[in-house]
């Protein structure tokens, strides 16, 4: 049971029209009513072993049945390439003993990368200051600082 739309006219390419897709829309939601009338109209006035016969002729379950076959196939095939066809790690290859060391390093002269001192924009605010806080005092408690008080 298929029902295609009455126009003829060509195909267009995708977001060509807002307007065009809400009446394509339009177009395919009454089809699909349409569709759904005509089964239940099957359905209308029919016994449960009758109604079962018209579901089982229905090609819901069938195309249910083929996407999931394929949804799980394609899983399977997608798993089998990635499992056969992965890298190969044995832990021999992990295990393997490093290369040893080179015995003369050339030594490379030490370069000050510290780029020319400019004013820092955010010293102002206090960005990147560091204070000093007594070592035995935690500055996160407070004595005086207690928000759970009124809940006694």
């Amino acid at each position: 049971m298929k029902i295609q739309s009455d126009d003829s006219s060509p195909r267009r390419g995708a977001l060509a029209s807002t307007k065009a897709d809400l009446r394509e829309l339009s177009g395919n939601s009454h089809a699909t009513v349409q569709e759904l009338q005509v089964f239940l109209h099957e359905l209308k006035g029919k016994s449960p072993h009758d109604m079962l016969g018209v579901v089982a002729t229905s090609y819901l379950v069938r195309a249910l049945g083929i996407s999931s076959t394929i949804i799980i196939g394609g899983i399977l095939v997608f798993t089998a390439i990635s499992y056969f066809f992965g890298s190969p790690e044995t832990p021999a290859e992990v295990a393997a003993p490093p290369a040893p060391a080179p015995a003369v390093v050339p030594e490379t002269p030490k370069l000050d990368l510290k780029p020319a001192t400019k004013a820092d924009p955010l010293a102002p605010i206090g960005v990147g200051e560091e204070l000093i806080a007594p070592p035995n005092k935690n500055p996160l408690e407070s004595k005086s600082d207690n928000f759970l008080k009124d809940l006694e």
